[in-house]
């Protein structure tokens, strides 16, 4: 069983993941976070989830979060989770983080993409882009992984063959 816990888990993103793993078969979920919603009943934020736990929220306390899961979900907003998801990965659990924040190896596209000098530039080329349809192997011996966004991903997934047929006209 993986102990899992949730940054920011009264959002929408939160609450998915939530319903997810709450119902996974080899994952517990031991901590969801929420700023708002501190000691709060998960149930009180999604009512979708009565009766399926009676966890509450806890508050969002990064060294606490370290010590109770084993892989980490962060389902911040984009530039909040840069300033979380370091510690988590210096504590040496498994990230999975659903911002922007980790999303390019190359610090110099920060600022022209998300308006903000990367404070951990270190950490970039460390994150896998999550695409199983195009490197499951690499994810599954990954200790911090970041997610792709909606529009790039559906980009990514239909331009992706067109690029390994070569039929594009564009070197990669």
């Amino acid at each position: 069983m993986v102990r899992v816990g949730i940054l920011a888990a009264s959002g929408y993103i939160g609450g998915e993941l939530l319903r997810l793993l709450l119902q996974h078969p080899q994952s517990e979920v031991t901590t969801a976070t929420s700023r708002r919603y501190a000691g709060e009943y998960v149930f009180k934020v999604h009512p979708n989830l009565r009766g399926i736990t009676d966890l509450k929220f806890a508050s969002q306390d990064a060294s606490k979060f370290a010590e109770s899961v084993d892989i980490a979900f962060a389902a911040l907003p984009h530039g909040e989770s840069v300033k979380v998801v370091p510690q988590l990965a210096d504590a040496g659990l498994r990230v999975i983080d659903l911002s922007a924040d980790f999303r390019l190896s190359d610090k110099a596209q920060y600022p022209a993409w998300y308006g903000y000098d990367h404070p951990r530039p270190d950490l970039l080329e460390k994150f896998i882009f999550a695409i199983p349809e195009l490197n499951r192997d690499q994810i599954k011996g990954a200790r911090l992984v970041a997610s792709p966004g909606c529009m790039a991903i559906t980009t990514i997934l239909a331009l992706a063959p067109l690029l390994k047929e070569q039929t594009l006209g564009i070197d990669r």
